[in-house]
């Protein structure tokens, strides 16, 4: 075993076996620390950004100024807390294992062992590696880590915003897919809710004062299902892909056959592959809404998207290469449903990447899993590409 194997993996045994669940917050900053110290002997400079509302733990802000380019900086994602504790899903353990039918490969069980702790794993010892042969990189390095993600790390989304302006590119290290896949796109949400207002009347005395909140509710949803499929027509764009439109919860009236349904909620959830898509479903949103008699809407989360650029291709396909050389298996540049930090990052021209991490699978579950050799394999192709995108930026 080479010497970044070996170190990768006596650091991954350490994180592991502090638990750090989302809720525990004293478990999440004394496990936070050993990141910030590992980061500290790299010479990056440590901040700590607190939740004002108290309900989640400090964000780790780490960077690395570059004497030339004083500004501008790349930003690592990542984040320290897990879904399960340690008491859950057991501390780190070793075995072999064989996975669809391949040969038996080399793994490791523990709490968030690849969610996210080896992502941590890779973004440190990839930097490491990095910076032993560039002692002043070109560019800044900035690494962002999160106590709450698990939660949505919803403390920090205007932060986020914040510092995506001050990027000029964004590496998320959540874990890659379970194929060694790399994330070059991820669609974006946007959460409306929507209170439709009626006149409530006896059912069957009513002469026309009323009006039925749930009969205008089900004109909207139906007109905008409508007018969804009819775009993802023209845009040929399959399931899982482009926009999407679904109420994930509708309620109103007073649970009575005979009485005219007097006021509506719903919960609508929009989903785009761009900010051209989410700039198409949010005006029809809007323009459907104007047509409902005393209708209001606000927006309660909003998650952008983000997604490759021709531009930075010919950088992806190198450390696409190198990865599946190095790895033996085809490794592939990917959509991925779902969202994360690096999404609340994102804005048009930003270069955007995630699923960096390594190989493993079982999120969430006491069998998560890592493939212990994809965390040398990626943190030596990251290290050795970061020249080439560093230059591109």
């Amino acid at each position: 075993m080479n010497v970044t194997q070996t170190r990768a993996e006596q650091l991954l045994k350490k994180l592991v076996n502090q638990p750090s669940p989302t809720a525990v917050q004293n478990q999440v900053r004394e496990t936070h620390a050993i990141i910030a110290n590992e980061l500290q002997q790299l010479g990056f400079q440590i901040n700590w950004h607190r939740d004002p509302s108290g309900k989640t733990d400090d964000l780790l802000i780490a960077e690395k100024p570059s004497p030339t380019r004083k500004n501008d900086f790349v930003t690592f994602v990542s984040h320290i807390d897990t879904v399960l504790s340690v008491n859950d899903a057991g501390p780190y353990r070793e075995g072999h294992s064989q996975i669809d039918n391949q040969a038996p490969v080399r793994l490791a069980h523990g709490a968030g062992i690849i969610d996210n702790k080896g992502g941590l794993v890779v973004l440190i010892e990839s930097l490491r590696e990095y910076l032993s042969e560039t002692h002043e990189p070109p560019i800044g390095l900035r690494v962002v880590s999160s106590p709450d993600e698990e939660t949505g790390s919803t403390a920090w989304h205007r932060l986020y915003q914040d510092i995506g302006t001050k990027s000029v590119a964004v590496l998320g290290f959540e874990p890659a897919l379970e194929d060694g896949s790399i994330i070059t796109s991820r669609r974006g949400n946007r959460w409306y809710n929507i209170h439709i207002q009626g006149i409530e009347a006896h059912a069957g005395r009513c002469r026309g004062e009323e009006l039925n909140a749930a009969h205008e509710a089900a004109t909207l949803i139906t007109s905008l299902v409508n007018e969804v499929q009819k775009l993802k027509k023209q845009q040929g764009t399959p399931p899982g892909e482009g926009l999407s439109l679904h109420v994930g919860h509708i309620e109103g009236g007073r649970g009575k056959h005979n009485i005219v349904c007097g006021e509506v909620h719903i919960k609508l959830d929009t989903r785009f592959s761009s900010f051209h898509e989410r700039d198409l479903i949010h005006h029809l949103v809007i323009d459907t809404l104007a047509k409902i008699n005393r209708s209001t809407f606000e927006i309660v989360d909003d998650c952008p998207p983000f997604d490759s650029d021709a531009q930075y291709g010919d950088v992806i396909t190198q450390l696409l290469v190198t990865l599946s050389e190095s790895e033996g298996r085809s490794i592939q540049a990917v959509k991925a449903g779902g969202a994360g930090d690096v999404n609340h990052m994102s804005r048009p021209g930003l270069f955007i990447m995630d699923g960096l991490g390594p190989v493993g699978g079982r999120m969430h579950t006491v069998e998560e899993y890592i493939e212990l050799e994809s965390l040398g394999t990626r943190i030596t192709a990251l290290s050795r590409w970061y020249p080439a995108l560093f230059a591109k930026l």
